[in-house]
């Protein structure tokens, strides 16, 4: 006995040695500066989840002088960010292994000044474009041999900065992040070309997770634990958006390089786009995508081609024999105890086995209730199978059998049969849909990922095609050699979703074609116009008779109501025209307001008005020069309709409800008959008041430019008591 004790004393402390590397700090080098690009790796760390894993994880940040990959082959961090240019990278020396992908598209682009009128790859020859061979230069290389250019055609010089330098006129482009570089260059009042080389045919990866092989295999329970940590930190920041912004607005550099939410905000959008997490599992990769990379680089010449991408991906499962040590410790220790344990408790073997045989008879009851339990659930289960027009159904590969449903049977109108030999599936797959089914079920099966999800349509035994929905898993991990799913019947969906597509369609082209008829129509008759007046003016009057100059007055008043009626519809395509560019900023409708109210100082005055305002919510993302154009119509309005019984007095009051900002604007002035002209208010020359001048143009464009741009108005109105205005503007925050 005595021995034993000594025995496991010992082995305890060899696990405890064993275990003590766990706890080392892992070095994360971060790609670039403090942003929301690295949002998940914050929420890790902040959220615990490497430490849940028995990890101690510390950040790193980068910039433009950090090299992530020169960074790890120097041991100065463990495990870093890049990009698919990590392949050119890997050698037989240096061997690089793949953790996860962050990014399903590369974020890279090439931006220009838009006067430079860089529009496609083509246009870069002979200019001079700012790049970094670890930042994204040879994804734009791989996009301009695509397209038949050569590097030499173009200038290439080191980025030093940020984008701005393009401002700066060192240069006529610069490969740059489609997450912040943008809305940055935007911010400076400078209006961008860009060129994506996905819309190319080089669809890259983008952000990944890398490391030396020797790291990843040297203790695979760490490396697992990172991956799933980060990951894990990656769902829970996509899901907490403003947490995550407060959070980084408080790390060293971000507020001093001119970082605030807003910009974070427009960020954490182009993320979410790249990361695509509703339709890619966070952190999916596969093989055969990486080797789609490697042949494009290969064939273009920027790869060699004795590159392969064996051993590039990690896989927990590839480990060397050194690794099954420490299970076998573990072994030993649990059959050890075992062994001691059954030495201790010998002797009470025969009490334990009466006492066995009462809970195993209490146990035969309760499996007897359970059993019952499942079986109507199984009928539940069944019925709203049945209800939910759900179809089940097994794949056996190796045997070539499928086990269908009779709800599968029904759905394609054929006879049931228990089992279905030598079946080829294929055959109910309309022809057009085949090669993608077929690609997708090979994608599934050379992924790590657990379900694949496809629709397409089956041919029923009446020789029409339903449209369904189908799932792939795999029914038996360790051989997977059964493929099980279901098929749900989504034809009636799939028929209404192509009548919306098609009725969404017409409109769309009869508003373009509305539109382009309005704009052409109007300018093209203000030539005949200004014809019609010169013609008109150079008529000598003295010259004719009493009744011709009466004619001749009544054609100068059509002129000029049409050329009133030409202007106005003018003045209405223009803005329709001019609001097709809008960007939102924070607004602050306090500084807004006062500053539109001293512009209308001296009217105010003469009409003897008071103005209220009332904030309770004073921040707004809206384009700025469309809001002062809205309250600025308002105030006007309200001031031209005011009473002559009353002083007139104007209340603004602005509140958060949910995600809209709620703006009111409200008057005591002539007020409008909602029964008579409620439908008309917002209408074309619309005039509800004779005695005032007026076109009534001014609500029917401003109610255009609001819901143009995801906002709504409406009035509410009494005859000789005022009117109230309300505005709402959808906020994403």
């Amino acid at each position: 006995m005595r021995f034993l004790i000594s025995f496991l004393t010992s082995f305890l402390l060899v696990l405890k040695i064993l275990n003590a590397s766990e706890k080392d700090t892992i070095k994360l080098q971060l790609k670039w500066r403090h942003q929301f690009q690295f949002a998940g790796y914050y929420a890790a760390l902040i959220k615990g989840y490497y430490k849940e894993e028995g990890l101690n994880v510390q950040l790193i940040s980068g910039g433009p002088s950090v090299s992530p990959i020169n960074e790890v082959l120097r041991g100065r961090a463990d495990i870093a960010i890049f990009d698919p240019n990590i392949i050119l990278r890997n050698s037989k020396k240096n061997p690089l292994v793949v953790l996860a992908t962050i990014m399903q598209s590369s974020p890279y682009v090439v931006l220009s000044l838009k006067e430079k009128n860089i529009l496609k790859p083509s246009d870069l020859i002979g200019k001079t474009i700012l790049a970094d061979q670890d930042q994204g230069w040879n994804i734009v290389k791989a996009t301009l041999l695509k397209e038949g250019i050569k590097e030499d055609l173009i200038n290439i010089i080191p980025r030093k900065k940020d984008s701005e330098e393009i401002a700066d006129g060192k240069a006529d482009a610069v490969v740059t992040y489609i997450t912040t570089q943008p809305q940055r260059l935007h911010q400076l009042g400078l209006k961008l070309n860009m060129i994506r080389p996905v819309e190319y045919g080089v669809d890259f990866y983008g952000d990944v997770l890398f490391t030396t092989k020797s790291f990843a295999y040297h203790n695979t329970q760490v490396t697992d634990g990172f991956i799933r940590a980060t990951l894990k930190g990656w769902e829970y920041a996509l899901a907490h958006e403003d947490e995550m912004i407060t959070y980084i607005l408080t790390l060293p550099g971000v507020k001093e390089y001119g970082n605030n939410k807003a910009f974070l905000k427009v960020e954490a959008a182009e993320v979410r786009k790249l990361i695509m997490p509703d339709l890619v599992q966070i952190g999916h990769m596969n093989l055969g995508r990486w080797q789609y990379m490697l042949q494009i680089y290969q064939q273009l010449g920027i790869a060699n081609k004795d590159l392969t991408l064996k051993d590039f991906i990690y896989n927990a499962e590839d480990r060397s024999l050194s690794k099954w040590l420490k299970p076998l410790i573990y072994l030993s220790i649990v059959v050890l105890i075992v062994i001691v344990i059954i030495s201790f408790i010998n002797w009470q073997l025969r009490k334990r086995v009466r006492i066995k045989t009462a809970e195993l008879s209490a146990e035969i009851e309760s499996r007897k209730a359970a059993e019952s339990l499942a079986k109507r659930n199984e009928q539940k289960l069944k019925l709203a199978i049945k209800s939910a027009n759900i179809g089940l159904w097994d794949w056996d590969l190796h045997q070539q059998r499928a086990f269908v449903s009779k709800d599968w049977c029904e759905i394609l109108g054929i006879t049931y049969q228990e089992t279905l030999n030598q079946i080829n599936l294929l055959h109910y797959i309309h022809p057009d849909d085949r090669l993608n089914v077929v690609k997708s079920f090979l994608r599934f099966r050379n992924s790590i990922e657990k379900q694949q999800i496809v629709q397409f349509r089956l041919k029923s035994n009446h020789g029409d095609y339903l449209y369904v929905m189908a799932s792939f898993t795999f029914g038996e991990q360790i051989s997977k050699h059964i493929v099980s799913g279901i098929v749900i019947n989504i034809d009636t969906i799939k028929r209404k979703e192509f009548q919306l597509i098609k009725v969404s369609e017409e409109l769309l082209r009869s508003n373009n074609e509305l539109k382009k008829f309005a704009y052409i129509t109007s300018h093209n008759l203000r030539a005949p116009i200004v014809n019609l007046e010169t013609l008109f003016n150079m008529l000598h009057l003295p010259d004719l008779n009493h009744e011709q100059v009466i004619i001749i007055d009544k054609i100068n008043i059509s002129i000029q109501k049409l050329s009133n009626v030409l202007n106005d519809l003018i003045e209405i395509v223009s803005h329709q025209i001019a609001s097709e560019n809008k960007y939102p900023v924070e607004i602050n409708l306090e500084e807004e307001f006062v500053k539109v109210i001293t512009s209308l100082e001296p009217q105010i005055v003469k009409a003897n008005a008071k103005i209220r305002l009332y904030f309770e919510e004073n921040v707004l993302f809206y384009p700025k020069q469309y809001f002062e154009s809205a309250i600025y119509c308002l105030l006007t309005n309200a001031l031209k309709y005011k009473s002559n019984d009353r002083n007139l007095e104007i209340n603004i009051s602005a509140l958060k409800v949910e995600n809209q900002v709620v703006l009111k604007v409200s008057d005591n002035g002539l007020g409008i008959d909602m029964k008579k002209n409620g439908d008309k208010i917002f209408g074309l020359y619309q005039r509800f008041h004779e005695n005032i001048e007026g076109k009534g143009l001014g609500l029917f464009i401003l109610k255009s430019h609001l819901e143009s741009l995801g906002a709504s108005i409406e009035v509410s109105s009494q005859l000789n008591v005022g009117s109230t205005f309300i505005l709402r503007f959808n906020q994403f925050d």
